[in-house]
């Protein structure tokens, strides 16, 4: 048995470091949910990440194009000054994050029964290794066990992402667990690659269209503990 997580919203809430960013920045400012702006620009992210892994658009250029179209969703016109500054204070809150106490647990039962864990995460190199440092997962992931879609050279739901890792791993499908966040790049990319999965549903979004279904669906960290339990 292999089990192999996602980074962003699944080993982290992502909520957090751009909920401190905002404080940082604009909480006197400007009255916005904050849960609702993160919501949006995460779409607007999700436009643009395509260029990002083509290298025709920078991180930093990510950073900018949705914080400007999220504010302006709002109603607020922010200059490309002050969208980049929200980008790089984001960062530095992502760089300085810890995973909860529950999501510790989770990883300390996991190695408590010998089963060997990876990551797999979309996204640049060098900012996802950041957090991934930040976060002190080296405790439990060493470095040839995690795995960033750029320097994979596919990114996810691609199956060909899942099917370099099984290679580098050595894994049988049938006994590799994906756990991750997102329906189509997590759960349907790694039911493509003939995984198990488990889905970590933070945003409470619709699963009624999933095609590969996971064999969890969990809304919780505290959920996904109990599965986990569970099953070893």
């Amino acid at each position: 048995m292999y089990i192999i997580f996602d980074v962003d919203e699944t080993l982290y809430d992502m909520t957090q470091p751009f909920e401190r960013a905002f404080q940082d920045m604009w909480q006197d400012k400007y009255d916005i949910d904050i849960y609702e702006l993160y919501t949006v620009s995460r779409i607007h992210s999700d436009r643009v990440f395509d260029q990002v892994m083509a290298g025709t658009m920078t991180v930093d250029g990510a950073g900018i194009y949705r914080m400007q179209h999220a504010m302006a969703d709002f109603g607020y016109e922010i200059t490309e000054e002050e969208a980049l500054e929200f980008q790089h204070v984001y960062r530095r809150h992502q760089q300085h994050m810890d995973i909860s106490e529950t999501m510790r647990q989770i990883l300390d039962l996991i190695q408590s029964r010998g089963i060997s864990m990876a990551i797999l995460t979309n996204g640049d190199t060098d900012h996802q290794m950041e957090k991934i440092h930040g976060m002190h997962l080296e405790r439990w992931f060493s470095d040839n066990r995690i795995f960033v879609s750029d320097a994979v050279g596919y990114f996810k739901p691609d199956v060909r992402t899942f099917q370099a890792v099984e290679e580098a791993l050595h894994l049988n499908p049938a006994e590799t667990w994906y756990i991750g966040d997102s329906i189509e790049n997590d759960i349907e990319g790694a039911g493509n690659a003939g995984w198990h999965t488990i889905l970590l549903n933070r945003r409470h979004n619709d699963t009624a269209g999933i095609q590969h279904r996971p064999d969890y669906i969990v809304e919780s960290e505290e959920e996904l503990l109990g599965v986990l339990e569970r099953m070893l």
